[in-house]
């Protein structure tokens, strides 16, 4: 019951949205792909360039980011990103090549470790990065239609409803 109500909020909240369908529904794509990719530290901030360089709604991007990436989607999301970019670069960061750095890492001294793990953990957000853009890339083209038409829909829906457009269909009928 909890969840239905908390999608229903969430629909609510974007039926909310104000500006043209194209802004909104740029910002939407924009959300979705920032909110997928594992982009952590900069998501506010790339959303807020990229919105701004393309024309696109911040508050739509930071909403449908906010839906997409939160503390519960964390883990699932980042664990298709790993696998995704392993099947890509497989020799970067597979679970053998973790395997075999840690057991290395466990046989040096902190010093002589240091270099190592830093490469281990370079691989690993390589592989993140490209394997959260793949998946996002075709996920925010795919949104960018269907909220194109839910935004425009809704706009029509409130065009019906305001009481000047009503007037206007009654005067001239």
């Amino acid at each position: 019951m909890r969840l239905k109500n908390f999608l229903s909020r969430l629909m609510q909240k974007f039926r909310q949205l104000q500006g043209s369908p194209t802004s909104l529904a740029k910002g939407t794509a924009v959300g979705i792909f920032i909110g997928i990719a594992p982009l952590m530290p900069l998501k506010s901030v790339l959303i807020v360039l990229i919105t701004m360089g393309i024309g696109g709604s911040t508050v739509a991007a930071l909403l449908a980011c906010t839906i997409l990436c939160n503390p519960l989607t964390y883990v699932p999301l980042y664990y298709l990103a790993w696998l995704v970019g392993n099947f890509f670069l497989s020799e970067k960061a597979s679970w053998e090549v973790l395997r075999t750095t840690i057991e290395q890492v466990q046989h040096m001294g902190m010093v002589e470790a240091l270099p190592l793990l830093g490469k281990m953990g370079f691989d690993a957000g390589i592989v993140l990065l490209v394997g959260g853009c793949t998946l996002a890339l075709p996920l925010a083209f795919c949104s960018y239609p269907i909220a194109f038409r839910f935004f425009g829909l809704m706009e029509r829906k409130r065009s019906e409803k305001h009481p000047l457009n009503r007037k206007n269909e009654s005067s001239v009928a």
